[in-house]
């Protein structure tokens, strides 16, 4: 059946069902109604999936049902066909019938728009502890499963990771310079590759404990629903592929933190993982979790670029999707460089612009940020809006509480290092016990990135400064003696904050990860 033919099932169901709503993705056609939702699959090979022939439309939409039957209740109902009943009508029958299919048919009770979990973050709905729960609740659902049996195609897990892998860079070699840039390609692909060869006994370890499951392979945030307000199912399992379904619990994890990355929640991702971690709490899985989250955004890309594939501006949802690739892009190359368990400081004296950077680095890539005059306000139980307007060294800012500050920061990056989230501290580190109280806390390899302006642009700044409602009370009259009394540490890169802030992060990118 070609796509035309298949064009033809996709307006005969609708006309069958009534439905109205048409929702496509790179594999399946979804009809939605009312009440309930008819998945079609296309005829697609995209050599990790097969779906050409009706025998394996019909035999994965069987396996769908039974796989997906594990995570939801009474969502996946049943398996049909459309058949013809004389020269102008068709109808829906069971897939039992001895009539001669013209198309197979899953069909599912549709789910409330605002019951799917996206929705409800998307209308605010959502907190920090509502991830930790929910964390907690889909890892029981994973310890639950059976271990998966071993792939016979395979001599050892290792071997399906690695394939996956080579697999996702061969099949998005034609896009480079197209879709993905040469730069970022190669480098996520040599952290991918250097980053197996290097952990290789511990991909075996994990089979061999019982971390690899069969289970679900694709946990996106529109894949979790609620059938009440405390608990959640799960839809849209991996049925085609053993590959992508016979998965480290870890990873599983790590492709919903990564989808809430995405949408600029690196908070609920975060709680996400605390929660899951409560349950499988083990040193390992951290180690995995930047891996997992670099492979799985990668493969969102490589799926885009198929959608995108053949298809230019005329096409609505073009300039969106190519923008959905290069943002991937971005998040696959910063948790390729986050395996390496860094963290970022970006210091600099006030008015530099260290501040404003910060905030452009981590709206382009998932890190999590400590601006150093919000801490410290928190620590004091203050609004961090609020203006001190005190002499150098004292009150909040004396040499005292600014340890307790740098102690604090060292503190809350290495909560984040339990999770694999690499931090940027935004802060000036103007003395060396600074650091060496930021250190206390083991917060992995430190990058130095230093933020400068010639004087007259910084003093212009902190002037205009002053008509702002800004976290900083930085401002001219202490300026002067914050530049006589700094001793800071050596930079690894000076940003010289006259131009434009994409190209300082741009500029911040490429020293990364090189």
């Amino acid at each position: 059946m070609n796509s035309k033919d298949l064009s033809s099932s996709v307006i005969i169901l609708k006309n069958i069902t009534g439905a109205k709503i048409l929702k496509e993705t790179h594999i399946s056609y979804a009809v939605i109604g009312d009440e309930y939702v008819y998945k079609i699959k296309k005829p697609v090979d995209f050599g990790f999936l097969d779906y050409r022939l009706a025998k394996s439309r019909k035999m994965y939409s069987i396996l769908e049902k039974d796989l997906n039957d594990r995570f939801s209740k009474d969502i996946y109902l049943e398996v049909l066909k459309i058949v013809r009943q004389n020269e102008k009508d068709f109808a829906l029958v069971p897939v039992e019938s001895s009539l001669t299919a013209i198309e197979y048919v899953l069909k599912m009770k549709r789910i409330k728009d605002e019951d799917f979990l996206q929705k409800r973050i998307e209308d605010g709905l959502i907190t920090f502890d509502d991830m930790y729960r929910i964390g907690s609740q889909v890892a029981l659902l994973f310890k639950n499963l059976e271990p998966a049996p071993k792939d016979e195609e395979f001599d050892t897990h290792f071997d399906v990771i690695k394939f996956n892998a080579v697999e996702n860079f061969n099949q998005t070699e034609k896009y480079v310079s197209s879709l993905i840039d040469k730069e970022s390609y190669d480098y996520i692909m040599v952290k991918t590759l250097d980053f197996l060869e290097e952990n290789k006994d511990i991909f075996v370890k994990r089979a061999e404990d019982g971390y690899i499951k069969n289970g679900h392979g694709d946990l996106r945030l529109e894949h979790i629903y609620f059938n009440d307000d405390e608990t959640v199912g799960l839809i849209d399992c991996i049925e085609f592929n053993k590959r992508f379904r016979f998965n480290d619990v870890i990873s599983e994890a790590s492709f919903l933190s990564m989808e809430l990355d995405s949408m600029d929640r690196t908070d609920l991702a975060d709680g996400f993982l605390y929660g899951f971690l409560s349950v499988f709490d083990d040193e390992l899985s951290l180690k995995l979790i930047n891996y997992y989250r670099c492979y799985l955004a990668y493969v969102r890309a490589k799926v885009t670029c198929f959608l995108v594939d053949g298809k230019d501006k005329s096409w609505e949802l073009y300039d969106g999707k190519v923008n959905e690739i290069k943002k991937l892009i971005d998040m696959s190359l910063f948790y390729a460089k986050s395996m390496e368990q860094n963290n970022l400081v970006f210091f600099g004296l006030m008015g530099t612009g260290k501040s404003k950077n910060a905030n452009a680095f981590v709206k382009r890539f998932p890190a999590a940020l400590f601006t150093s005059d919000a801490v410290r306000k928190e620590m004091a139980g203050m609004e961090i809006t609020t203006r001190q307007y005190l002499n150098w060294d004292t009150g909040i800012y004396s040499f005292e509480n600014s340890l307790k500050l740098y102690n604090e920061l060292g503190r809350l990056v290495e909560e984040k290092h339990k999770i694999g989230r690499m931090s940027i501290v935004d802060a000036s580190y103007t003395k060396k016990e600074y650091l060496e109280e930021y250190t206390k806390h083991n917060t992995g390899n430190i990058t130095f990135i230093e933020f400068d302006a010639p004087k007259d642009i910084i003093m212009a700044r902190l002037k205009k400064r002053e008509k702002l409602t800004t976290i900083t009370d930085g401002r001219i009259e202490i300026a002067e003696k914050q530049r006589k009394t700094s001793n800071k540490p050596k930079a690894d890169l000076t940003i010289i904050t006259t131009g434009n802030v994409d190209d300082n992060i741009e500029e911040i990118k490429k020293f990364l990860i090189k």
